[in-house]
């Protein structure tokens, strides 16, 4: 059943973008520090959405990596004590 659930949310979700793509496709120019690049507007912001996305990931593995040593460094602390008692 979960099955059938994503395939239909990934089917909308893709029906949505084609429109989006569909109605925004006029070109904008991108202004770079060295250049400039045209596109049309809808593969700018799905680069963009894209990046954002990426950028988001690493941020949350930074951040489980940061909590995954420090539960390391909790559990050292707890069977220390234990040894210790």
């Amino acid at each position: 059943m979960m099955r059938i659930v994503a395939i239909f949310f990934f089917f909308i979700i893709a029906v949505i973008a084609l429109f989006f793509s569909l109605l925004n496709f006029q070109t904008v120019e991108i202004s770079l520090y060295f250049t400039s690049i045209e596109m049309p507007l809808a593969v700018a912001l799905t680069i963009e959405l894209f990046a954002g996305i990426f950028i988001g990931f690493i941020a949350a593995f930074i951040h489980i990596m940061r909590l995954k040593s420090q539960f390391r460094s909790l559990n050292r602390q707890i069977s220390a004590n234990k040894n210790s008692d």
